[in-house]
């Protein structure tokens, strides 16, 4: 099998935690070309404008603001929205893989990771970045973080195998979408997909929309 071509070679880590960024060092020595490593959020953001990383990996409990700051405002820079993000954090954390996914981040990896899990989401989380535009981003029940196709999207809906995907306009989460105005619950296709026609009405399931 032809092994693929490398295309990162500057990875920025933003981790406070010595021992943590020791293990990524270590982890991503030899694999890329520069290495950039700094302790807290506003920190990392300025090295990401300085230095236009390829990869930005990124603690999701920062100080200086929380670490999921820096992909937000990685996704609202222009320059920077492109880049592809990856955010670990820890098990014991109770916030739901939703939030992780309405900041932007292209993948999840929990802590305690292997070696092979931050490889596997740099290199999934390119790969997703550069099929963008074409494709749309898909949360699984699972937890994965993908991108599919419309066709698979729709798919995927009718199998009941998505927690919620990425449109024009924001988070559809599966179940609480305004754009539907029929109660079967049934996936009616492109129109959810896209964009929201009228506006969540607050004494139904639609107040639950998260943009």
């Amino acid at each position: 099998m032809v092994k693929l071509k490398n295309t990162v070679n500057k990875v920025l880590v933003i981790e406070t935690t010595e021992t943590v960024r020791n293990l990524f060092s270590t982890i991503l020595a030899g694999e890329y070309d520069q290495l950039l490593f700094t302790t807290d959020a506003e920190a990392g953001y300025r090295m990401a404008l300085a230095e236009r990383p390829d990869v930005i990996i990124t603690d999701y409990l920062l100080p200086r603001p929380r670490g999921r700051c820096v992909c937000e405002r990685v996704r609202e820079h222009p320059e920077l929205s492109n880049t592809p993000v990856v955010v670990t954090t820890s098990w014991g954390i109770s916030v739901s893989e939703l939030a992780y996914f309405k900041t932007g981040c292209d993948q999840l990896v929990r802590k305690p990771f292997r070696c092979e899990d931050i490889h596997y989401a740099i290199k999934k989380a390119t790969r997703m970045r550069q099929r963008q535009g074409k494709m749309i981003q898909v949360l699984f029940n699972s937890g994965d973080i993908d991108m599919v196709d419309a066709q698979t999207l729709d798919i995927l809906l009718g199998e009941q195998k998505i927690f919620c995907f990425r449109r024009q306009d924001g988070v559809a989460v599966i179940g609480r979408d305004p754009v539907r105005s029929n109660r079967s619950g049934e996936y009616v296709g492109p129109d959810r997909r896209n964009h929201a026609r009228q506006p969540a009405t607050p004494n139904s399931e639609a107040s639950a929309w998260l943009e």
